[in-house]
């Protein structure tokens, strides 16, 4: 995305190379909704103007002044990326839900420090945090991976310079250690991308291959003598594979891996390409001067868009946008490019300002970010101050939450505020996350935490499943409280219990581990799921407000595993899951304070009219079924509030302040099936 400056060896195909790759973002994004392939032509150029840039400077004076080449890319780098932070910063102020604006301005902060593609890795696998409106800061991992490039880049070069001299072979000891590092970050990538593409795609470590494969072209391009026509060839099909990668890719591809080589060897044959010396060559269309002129302003462009598309679409409700609205996008991020581009990145770069001291340059840079950080911190700690604690003990009379069904009339009680606000719903989760008692996707070890009564319990109840089994832990806390029994939670994100070879590996070993530590920990019974939603067109348990309904099942892997606890003479008691709303409820609260029932849905939109589980031909020995649904639904809408208390803190899990109401009514139903957990309990 940043460029050098211009020198003898300038190429404006290159230029124009970069506005094709911006713009292949910029569509794709707004209307394409799949891989445009654009940030990788920008890696690999980078890589090939950077490389080339080191490689001369070593070359010539023998050694590489790092410091001094940092202070270019902070010249190029930091007024642009501070200036749109600090815009963004004040776009948020006025339009940004409060829902967002915690999860926001703790992407600034790692955006401000060149950390937001480690940020997106971390979210990508908490199962919680990936389902996350986009942030409008997202598209600085790019620049991320990229400063990152920057900060290790030079240290390679001056190693390989050391070597060739030692070896007296420079050019081929380059090209040795660039294709070194392109084919262990592309195994790599392509390894980690089969594990779980969501954190390869933003891992610096998995992308640098492709600023490996512009380096190798820096190093062999001038000493390869190539045809003109073997130019035109290359240029044209290099063209056609940049621009053609977002159309022929499916979404579905899992990315970066070797995926990500149809559009690098696309802009790696464009570079080939260069210099064919022929009127119709793609060299000689790129290096037009619209196109040229275009380039100048893309790491600009590539910078505005995405704030300006994602508060387009805060702004006008929208979760897509028309042809229209989205040309209106392209045309205000330009304006602010060419803008941002004119008054503060030419002046900037004009100016004697640092040529000689380097240091001069990172104390601007400094400059520029210090009231970034400044306003995101001194915000983010006025955020946490204003909400305080949350109440746990909220008065039964004005916050009976599920301790009632659920209904239009029990919804909501006029003149009493949400508990919890809808900014901390999103928060109040399941202790298990900040217990560290939840085990990631990645991993299959069973974490097992004892709660309640550790030393001298009742009863011990297990816990188990995924995060819909997790956030039942509140509501079993309490009756334990109330009973004496111990509460062992064993969850793991994304990972339901039960036995499903269709899962991957972390989730199915995890599954084998909780059978044998169940059968040595023989508690009173095993408190799990016993239905899992779905949608017959896709198959995916998520619903949309324009998708098709939701219907529910009790899956085949759920049977086989209550199967294998009887043989260890395990029972269980299965409670049918909640509705899966399909929307954020507690923004949809936020925007609709006035009709926050708007916020819910038609029930037979969202779940079968029947328990599944009632109707099983043959219902398994030591299970007991519960259905609760008669706190998230009545005959004909399920609701996003119950009683003043907000259900749910995203789309489809509940909060804990409502699972803690639910704790007498989900006393009452496993009285009915389970008497001896309560015989010996103090309140019998």
């Amino acid at each position: 995305m940043t460029s050098v400056s211009r020198s003898s060896s300038y190429r404006p195909e290159i230029q124009g190379l970069r506005t094709i790759g911006a713009l292949l973002v910029a569509c794709f994004h707004i209307w394409g909704g799949r891989v445009s392939g654009g940030v990788d032509v920008f890696f690999v150029v980078s890589g090939f103007l950077i490389t080339g840039s080191l490689y001369r400077e070593v070359e010539t004076s023998r050694t590489i002044d790092v410091v001094a080449f940092w202070g270019r890319i902070a010249r190029r780098i930091a007024p642009l990326a501070y200036l749109v932070l600090a815009l963004t910063l004040l776009a948020a102020l006025f339009w940004l839900p409060r829902t967002r604006q915690d999860g926001f301005l703790s992407e600034v902060l790692y955006s401000a420090f060149h950390l937001e593609n480690i940020k997106l890795m971390m979210n990508s696998v908490d199962y919680l945090a990936r389902e996350e409106a986009p942030s409008p800061v997202q598209q600085f991992w790019a620049l991320s991976v990229q400063v990152q490039f920057y900060a290790v880049w030079p240290f390679l070069l001056l190693a390989a310079a050391f070597l060739a001299r030692r070896l007296r072979a420079a050019w081929g000891v380059h090209l040795a250690v660039l294709a070194g590092v392109f084919l262990a970050s592309l195994t790599y990538s392509v390894i980690e991308t089969h594990r779980d593409p969501s954190p390869a795609y933003f891992n610096t470590l998995a992308r640098v291959w492709e600023f490996a494969l512009g380096g190798i072209l820096a190093v062999a391009l001038p000493r390869l003598a190539l045809p003109s026509g073997l130019r035109l060839t290359a240029g044209w099909i290099g063209l056609l594979a940049v621009v053609g990668c977002g159309f022929v890719i499916p979404a579905s591809a899992a990315y970066p891996g070797y995926v990500a080589l149809w559009p690098t060897l696309g802009a790696a044959l464009v570079l080939i390409g260069g210099g064919s010396g022929r009127r119709l060559g793609a060299d000689r269309l790129l290096a037009a001067k619209p196109l040229v002129a275009l380039g100048e302003i893309s790491f600009s462009f590539y910078l505005w868009h995405w704030p300006v598309l994602i508060f387009t679409m805060i702004v006008t409700g929208r979760t897509e946008l028309g042809v229209l609205p989205g040309l209106l996008v392209i045309a205000m991020a330009l304006c602010g490019a060419y803008g941002a581009n004119r008054w503060i990145e030419q002046p900037i770069q004009r100016s004697s300002f640092g040529r000689n001291k380097a240091w001069h340059l990172h104390a601007m840079a400094t400059g520029f970010a210090v009231p970034v950080l400044a306003v995101a911190v001194i915000w983010y700690a006025f955020l946490g101050f204003a909400e305080g604690n949350q109440n746990q003990g909220l008065s039964r009379s004005e916050y009976p939450g599920g301790s009632i069904p659920a209904s239009s009339e029990n919804a909501l009680r006029a003149g009493i505020p949400l508990q919890p606000e809808p900014a901390v719903a999103k928060r109040d989760i399941a202790r298990v996350y900040g217990d560290k008692c939840h085990q990631t996707q990645r991993k299959a070890e069973v974490i097992a935490c004892p709660y309640g009564n550790e030393r001298a319990p009742t009863k011990t109840i297990a816990l188990v499943g995924g995060s819909h089994s997790a956030h039942w832990l509140a509501a079993l806390e309490a009756l334990a409280q109330q009973h004496g029994w111990r509460i062992v939670s064993i969850t793991k994100s994304a990972c339901p219990f039960e036995l499903n070879h269709a899962r991957k590996a972390p989730c199915v070993q995890w599954n084998e581990n909780v059978i044998e530590y169940l059968a040595s920990l023989k508690p009173d019974v095993v408190f799990t799921t016993s239905t899992r939603p779905f949608r017959r067109a896709s198959t995916h348990p998520q619903g949309s407000r324009n998708g098709s309904p939701i219907r529910e099942e009790v899956p085949e892997g759920y049977l086989r595993q209550w199967e294998r606890l009887d043989e260890s003479g395990v029972s269980v008691i299965a409670i049918r899951d909640n509705p899966w709303l399909g929307a954020d409820v507690p923004e949809c609260v936020e925007k609709n304070a006035a009709n926050v029932l708007d916020c819910g849905r038609p029930r037979d939109r969202v779940m079968d009219r029947v328990d599944p589980a009632s109707q099983l031909r043959s219902k398994p020995r030591n299970v007991e079924f519960i259905d609760l649904t008669d706190r998230f639904c009545d005959q004909s809408r399920c609701f996003p509030v119950n009683g003043n208390v907000i259900i749910y803190s995203d789309s489809h899990h509940i909060t804990t302040t409502y699972s803690r109401s639910l704790a007498p009514v989900l006393g009452e139903r496993m009285r009915q099936v389970r008497p001896d957990l309560f015989v010996h309990s103090s309140g019998s």
